[in-house]
């Protein structure tokens, strides 16, 4: 059995929890636990403990992309009791943006709130990912995420500094967790910044002959047009994933159009709640 629970989102529910605008997963695959993502601060230990979720037992972490409500948790890990490895793209590390709205305000910072240097614990357990690596013997990261679909742009409003020049970020550091099981793949995105449909295109060019079974994560969608919100679900019913879990930037009016549109297939979930497959 595959529980993922999910230890940060961006809603709440069950008393005695934490909510905040970010993600954070905690994977357990028979003998295999991993963490995906840490939200954006010590909410998803607290959530952790309030669970009985013992982070410490966590042979993994993932880190989906370098933006703070994915990362900046991962300071309150605890690294004392645990060595996990991380996995991460390089990129994920360079400063990024969010684009001012006014030419006489500076750009936002959204990137990782901490640098390599400021975590030492975590230098010597780096998995620095620029295409696939095998984080168990069922579970995949893949990474740089190529663009295959013509109505799936990344946004124009997230930049990034790379060789001293503040350029548009095009998300090459985005990965995605493929996890293998008997029903089929099970994939597990943090903010689906390339585009939901292209990752999934890249997940099916090195599992041809095994369906998608589920998704579970951020989506980004929530301020996409109609024309390409019909093309995504149109792209869902024709790869005939069998379960989707709708979180975090989605968008709470999209997560209610998938649900009209694919019906039990669509499970309605946030901070404290298990998905099993």
């Amino acid at each position: 059995m595959l529980n993922i629970t999910i230890l940060t989102e961006n809603l709440v529910k069950k008393r005695g929890l934490l909510a905040e605008h970010g993600l954070s997963f905690w994977i357990e695959n028979g003998s295999e636990r991993v963490l995906f993502d840490t939200g954006q601060t010590d909410v998803f230990r607290r959530n952790a403990h309030q669970l009985g979720v013992d982070l410490a037992t966590a042979q993994a972490i993932v880190l989906s992309h370098g933006h703070y409500d994915h990362t900046g948790g991962l300071p309150y890990f605890p690294f004392e009791e645990a060595r996990p490895r991380i996995f991460i793209h390089p990129d994920a590390f360079l400063p990024k943006y969010g684009k001012a709205s006014r030419l006489d305000e500076p750009h936002h910072p959204i990137g990782i709130p901490f640098t390599r240097q400021s975590l030492p614990q975590m230098e010597n357990r780096l998995m620095l990912n620029t295409s696939t690596m095998q984080v168990s013997e069922n579970m995949t990261v893949c990474t740089d995420i190529p663009r295959t679909v013509d109505f799936e742009q990344v946004s124009s409003d997230l930049m990034v500094e790379k060789n001293e020049l503040l350029v548009q970020d095009n998300m090459h550091d985005e990965q995605l967790l493929v996890i293998s099981r008997p029903q089929g793949l099970v994939v597990v995105v943090g903010c689906s910044h390339p585009g939901i449909v292209n990752a999934l295109k890249y997940v099916q060019l090195f599992y041809p002959d095994q369906p998608i079974h589920t998704v579970i994560g951020g989506m980004h969608l929530e301020k996409v047009d109609p024309e390409r919100l019909q093309l995504t679900f149109d792209a869902f019913r024709k790869m005939d994933i069998r379960q989707l879990v709708p979180l975090h930037c989605t968008g709470q009016n999209v997560i209610w159009r998938l649900k009209r549109e694919f019906g039990e297939r669509v499970l309605i979930r946030c901070t404290g709640e298990t998905i099993q497959v």
